[in-house]
């Protein structure tokens, strides 16, 4: 019997989609009892259902559910390109209302602290999330003959997608990460599902309690308060579209205070 999943999957590798991405979409799609092709309505309410909670009992977070619906959709949706279905079995799901949590990026404070006496690996890590904007998987991946000091310029070659951008780097960074080696910029190969999860490890250790992640953001949020280009630091981050950007645009008191007085102002 042929395998339609590693069907689906092979496409999904020739249109160059990442690793993660590939590893993700067939965990959730062995998932599903049975033949995916001939889901009925009762099968996919009954796997829905059995994703609501988490091995241990606790509820899955909206923004897993709604990735994992997003994950059966798109496959659903090929399949039907293919001819191989004539519905799209995600139609039977019930959306998921997802609260996006207000930005929260690493202190300034928070970040010096982080960076004083952390091992060299460890601070060219933090750098270059929070100074510019890169992703865990990015970091593990980028290499010193990645870097041109000479234009002030990085460029990450396996970004999301595998799509490459060039990524602006301050004469500060520059100085953090220090005179250009060999190999990896943080001297080691890893994966950035550990790399993150080092650096999670090193910031509670120093009493941040942050995620990666949220060195990411605080590059984001910098980047839009000093420039207000939306375009901009989309591109710098990696981001497809402007929607993914706007939420890390956080307005200053200066900002709030011009704004109305302007809207206060009648002529």
């Amino acid at each position: 019997m042929t395998d339609v999943i590693a069907e689906h999957l092979d496409h999904l590798r020739r249109s160059r989609y990442s690793e993660a991405t590939l590893r993700e979409r067939e965990r959730i799609l062995r998932s599903v009892p049975g033949d995916p092709l001939a889901l009925d309505r009762e099968t996919t309410q009954a796997w829905w259902e059995s994703r609501a909670e988490l091995h241990d009992g606790k509820p899955r977070a909206a923004s897993s559910l709604s990735q994992e619906a997003s994950h059966l959709r798109r496959f659903c949706r090929w399949a039907m390109q293919q001819g191989l279905t004539e519905r799209n079995a995600a139609d039977w799901l019930p959306s998921v209302r997802q609260t996006k949590p207000a930005v929260s990026p690493v202190p300034e404070a928070d970040l010096y602290r982080l960076m004083q006496d952390a091992p060299e690996d460890m601070r060219r890590a933090i750098a270059l999330a929070a100074m510019a904007g890169l992703r865990s998987s990015e970091i593990a991946a980028v290499r010193w003959s990645d870097l041109d000091p000479g234009n002030g310029v990085l460029w990450v070659r396996l970004g999301k997608g595998s799509k490459g951008r060039s990524v602006p780097l301050s004469s500060g960074l520059l100085a953090t990460l220090g005179d250009p080696g060999e190999g990896r910029i943080i001297g080691r190969r890893t994966t950035g599902k550990a790399l993150s999860l080092a650096i999670a490890r090193y910031m509670r250790s120093r009493g941040v309690d942050y995620t990666a992640h949220k060195l990411r953001a605080r590059y984001a949020t910098r980047f839009l308060a000093a420039t207000g280009d939306l375009k901009a630091a989309a591109d710098a981050l990696g981001h497809a579209d402007l929607s993914s950007i706007s939420r890390y645009v956080v307005a200053s008191g200066d900002t709030m205070r011009r704004g109305a007085e302007a809207a206060g102002r009648i002529g």
